[in-house]
C-alpha cells in the first residue's frame, strides 16, 4: 500500500523527467535553428566550395606600341601549373604515389629543383592545417604544359596563362618599364597605364568532379574576360634605335658611368626618344638583389635631377633679351675673374675672354660675362623667368615617379647665389624639364606638355581597332615672346658654328645648341674629379623638327668636357635623325670648302700622296723629277681650304732636314693634340689640366721635326 509520501516522490520524478525532456528538446530546437539561421551561409559556403570550382580567366594584357604600330610590348599565350593538395593527399593514403615522386617528376620539366617544390607541398597555412593549392610554376612553355599532362599526376593541374614579351630585349627598357609574376605592370608605362593595359579578367563557376570535370545537367556561369587596351607611343622606333646604338657606343668611348638622351617634337611635345645606358633586359628583370634591380629600372631623364652649369645660361640669355636689358651693343669685359660681394668668382678661362658682346658670351660660355647679365637682371626678374620656364616643377609627363628638380627661395638669394645661378650652379632640374624649357624656345616661346602616349586603341577578337583616346597637343603657357625666341636661336647657332659646340656642326644644317660641364654634386658637395657633361641642342634653326637633350655622367677624368663629348655624340643621333626624317641639307652651305690640315706625305711615293691629298679634298701639282716626295708647300700642319692646290716636289731620296709648320693646338684636348702632333713629327709638353689655352710656338711657325711645343690646358666650363 502506497502513502501519501509515495506520491510526492513520484510527483517530483514526473516534473524533473518532464523538465529535463523540456530541456533537452529547447536544446534539440536551438540547435537546428542555430544551424539553420545562424551557421546556414557557412555551411553552404563550403558545400559549394565542394562541388564547384571556380577558375579566374585572364584577359589578354594590351599591346604596346611605337607610333608606327611596330611592337615593343606583347603578351603570349604561356601555361601554368598548380597543386590541389587533396588530390596529393589521397593519392598517397591510397598508396598510389607520394609527394617526393611527384617532385621528382616534375623538376627536369620545369627546371625547379626536387626541395623547392617539396616546400610548396608541405607549406602550411597560418593555423597549421596544410594547404589547400598552391602555384608551382607560372608562365612556362606549351610543350612543357603537354609533357607535364602526360604524366597524369593526381592533383596536378595544368591551366592557361599568359606572359609579357619584350621581342626587342633591352630596348627602350626604361620607358617601357616591366611587370611582375601575375602581369601587373610594376615600372615605366607598364605601371603607369596599368589599368588600361591589363583589362578585367573573366571568370567560370561550375560543378566539377574531383578532377575538375564540368558536371553535366549543372548550370554555369562564365564571364568572359575583357581584354585590356593596347596604347601606341610617341617614340619612333628607328630613331630610338639610333640613338641608343650612339650610346651605347658613348658609354665605352668616354668610359661613363651612364648616358641619358631625350629627343623631342618642340610643336607637339611628343618624345620621340627616351634612352639610358646602361639598361636592363625587361624580360628578365630582376638580376641579383631587389636593391640592384630597382636602380636599374630607374628612369634617369624623369626620376633623377642635377645640376645643369652652362646649359642652363640659355635660360638667362632669354630673361635679358626679353625683358630688353641687353643687346648687341654692350660690352662685357673679362679678365679671368669678377669680385662679388667677398668672393672671387673666376671664369674657367684664367687669363679672361677680354671684351665680348651679348652673342660671344654666350659662345665663349664666360661666366664673368653672366655674372654681369645676372647683375644687370636681379635677382627677381631672374627667378621670374625660372617660374616662367617651370623650373623646380614637374612637366606632367605621362610617366612615374618624376623628379621635381630644385630652386632656391628667391628670398634666400644674396649677390653670390645670383652670380652662381646666373651660370647654372646652385640650381637643379631633370633632363625632362629642361628640353621641355628649350622646346618652348624653339617653339617661339610655346611651351607643350611633354607625353609619351600618342593614343590608346582597343582591338577585338576579328582584329579590329577602334581609337578610345588621342592625346592631342597641349600649350601649357608662353614662356618667351617669339621675337626672343629667334634672336635666342640665333644666338645659339653662331655658338655652335663659332662657339664651344662646335663640334655638334652639322654641314648643310642650322644647328643651335649649348654645351655644359658641371662638377656632379654628391651628398650637397661638389664632387672631386666627377662631372656631368651636357648639350642641349635645336635643329633645324630655321624650321625645329626636334630638340635633344643629352647628358654624360662620370665621363673619364682625362677627357669630360662637354664640347669634346656630349656635343659630337649628339651630333652623331641629329645625323641619322635628320637624315630619317627628310630634312634636306642647305645646298648652299654645303657647297662652302671645309677647313683641312696638310698631312705629312714626304718620303711617301708619288701614288700613295695623291691618294692622300685626294681624300682630304686637296688639290696637287708636281715639281721636278723622281719617285718619292722630296718636300711639300706649304708644310704640313698649316689649316687650309678644301681644294687648294698643294706643290709637291719630287726626288730619288728622303729629305733627311724636314720642316713642319705649328699648329694651332688652342681650344683641342690632350688627345686631340697628341694625336695631331704624332701626325706631324712635333713633340708636345703639357702644363695643367683641360684643353689648350695656350702655346710657346705661334701657329704656322716653322720649325723642325721632332720641335717639342709647349702648351698651356685650362679646365674649360665646357
Amino acid at each position: 500500500m502506497t502513502g501519501p509520501k509515495t506520491t510526492i516522490i513520484n510527483k517530483k520524478r514526473a516534473a524533473w523527467l518532464l523538465v529535463i525532456i523540456f530541456l533537452l528538446q529547447l536544446g534539440i530546437v536551438t540547435r537546428y535553428a542555430y544551424i539553420q539561421i545562424i551557421w546556414s551561409p557557412k555551411l553552404q559556403k563550403w558545400a559549394v566550395e565542394q562541388w564547384t570550382h571556380d577558375i579566374k580567366i585572364d584577359a589578354k594584357r594590351g599591346k604596346i606600341l611605337d607610333r608606327n604600330g611596330n611592337p615593343l610590348a606583347v603578351s603570349g599565350n604561356v601555361e601554368r601549373v598548380d597543386a590541389f593538395m587533396k588530390d596529393i593527399f589521397d593519392a598517397e593514403k591510397e598508396k598510389k604515389i607520394t609527394r617526393e615522386e611527384i617532385a621528382e617528376k616534375l623538376s627536369p620539366i620545369l627546371g625547379i629543383s626536387k626541395e623547392t617544390i617539396l616546400a610548396k607541398f608541405n607549406k602550411k597555412l597560418s593555423n597549421g592545417q596544410p594547404i589547400g593549392s598552391v602555384t608551382i610554376a607560372r608562365r612556362i612553355e606549351k610543350e612543357q604544359g603537354n609533357k607535364i599532362r602526360e604524366l597524369k599526376l593526381p592533383g596536378i593541374v595544368v591551366s592557361e596563362d599568359t606572359k609579357r614579351y619584350y621581342p626587342n630585349g633591352n630596348f627602350l627598357a626604361h620607358v617601357l618599364g616591366n611587370t611582375d609574376i601575375d602581369g601587373n605592370g610594376r615600372a615605366g608605362l607598364e605601371y603607369y597605364y596599368n589599368d588600361i593595359l591589363k583589362g578585367v579578367p573573366g571568370r567560370f563557376m561550375g560543378e566539377t568532379d574531383k578532377f575538375f570535370r564540368e558536371l553535366p545537367y549543372r548550370l554555369a556561369t562564365y564571364v568572359p574576360p575583357q581584354n585590356g587596351s593596347d596604347i601606341v607611343l610617341t617614340i619612333d622606333e628607328y630613331i630610338q634605335y639610333y640613338t641608343e646604338k650612339a650610346l651605347e657606343k658613348g658609354l665605352q668611348e668616354y668610359k661613363a658611368k651612364q648616358i641619358s638622351a631625350i629627343v623631342m617634337d618642340p610643336k607637339t611635345g611628343e618624345i620621340l626618344v627616351m634612352a639610358n645606358k646602361p639598361d636592363y633586359d625587361p624580360n628578365n628583370p630582376v638580376k641579383g638583389s631587389v636593391e640592384e634591380a630597382l636602380k636599374l629600372w630607374k628612369n634617369r631623364t624623369v626620376n633623377d635631377s642635377f645640376e645643369p652649369g652652362s646649359v642652363l645660361k640659355i635660360l638667362t640669355a632669354a630673361a635679358a633679351i626679353e625683358e630688353g636689358i641687353v643687346s648687341e651693343k654692350d660690352r662685357f669685359v673679362c679678365n679671368g675673374s669678377i669680385k662679388v660681394a667677398n668672393r672671387i668668382i673666376r671664369c674657367w678661362r684664367t687669363r679672361g675672354h677680354g671684351i665680348q658682346n651679348f652673342t660671344n658670351i654666350l659662345e665663349n660660355s664666360c661666366n664673368v660675362g653672366f655674372v654681369i647679365l645676372g647683375q644687370k637682371l636681379g635677382k627677381e626678374k631672374l627667378h621670374k623667368y625660372y617660374s616662367l620656364f617651370n623650373l623646380g616643377k614637374k612637366t606632367g609627363i605621362d610617366y612615374p615617379g618624376e623628379a621635381l628638380g630644385q630652386v632656391r627661395d628667391v628670398s634666400k638669394v644674396g649677390p653670390v647665389e645670383l652670380a652662381t645661378e646666373s651660370f647654372g650652379q646652385g640650381i637643379s632640374v631633370t633632363p625632362i624639364q629642361f628640353i621641355t624649357i628649350l622646346g618652348s624656345i624653339a617653339n617661339d616661346g610655346k611651351m607643350m606638355q611633354p607625353h609619351l602616349v600618342k593614343r590608346i586603341v582597343k582591338t577585338d577578337d576579328e582584329g579590329n581597332t577602334t581609337v578610345v583616346k588621342e592625346f592631342e597637343p597641349k600649350v601649357l603657357k608662353q614662356t618667351i615672346s617669339k621675337e626672343t625666341a629667334n634672336k635666342l636661336l640665333l644666338m645659339l647657332e653662331s655658338v655652335v658654328k663659332n662657339g664651344a659646340a662646335n663640334k655638334a656642326y652639322i654641314e648643310g644644317y642650322r644647328i643651335g645648341g649649348k654645351t655644359g660641364t658641371a662638377q656632379k654634386v654628391i651628398d650637397g658637395r661638389y664632387a672631386p674629379g666627377k662631372y656631368i657633361s651636357s648639350f642641349a641642342a635645336i635643329a633645324p634653326i630655321d624650321d625645329p623638327k626636334v630638340v635633344i637633350f643629352l647628358s654624360i655622367d662620370e665621363p673619364d677624368p682625362s677627357n669630360y668636357y662637354a664640347g669634346s663629348t656630349a656635343a659630337p655624340l649628339a651630333r652623331e643621333i641629329l645625323e641619322d635623325v635628320l637624315r630619317y626624317m627628310n630634312v634636306q641639307p642647305n645646298i648652299s652651305s654645303t657647297n662652302i670648302p671645309k677647313e683641312v690640315m696638310i698631312p705629312e706625305v714626304r718620303g711617301k711615293s708619288i701614288e700613295l700622296a695623291i691618294k692622300t691629298l685626294k681624300e682630304l679634298k686637296l688639290d696637287y701639282e708636281t715639281q721636278g723629277n723622281g719617285t718619292i716626295i722630296y718636300d711639300i708647300s706649304p708644310k704640313p700642319g698649316i689649316i687650309v681650304k678644301e681644294n687648294t692646290k698643294i706643290a709637291l716636289y719630287l726626288g730619288t731620296s728622303e729629305n733627311k732636314n724636314l720642316r713642319v709648320a705649328v699648329p694651332d693646338f688652342t681650344g683641342k684636348t690632350k688627345k686631340e693634340i697628341i694625336e695631331i702632333a704624332e701626325k706631324i713629327g712635333l713633340k708636345v709638353e703639357f702644363l695643367g689640366d683641360g684643353i689648350a689655352a695656350s702655346q710657346d710656338i705661334s701657329p704656322n711657325t716653322e720649325v723642325n721635326k721632332g720641335t717639342i711645343v709647349k702648351i698651356i690646358l685650362e679646365v674649360p666650363e665646357d
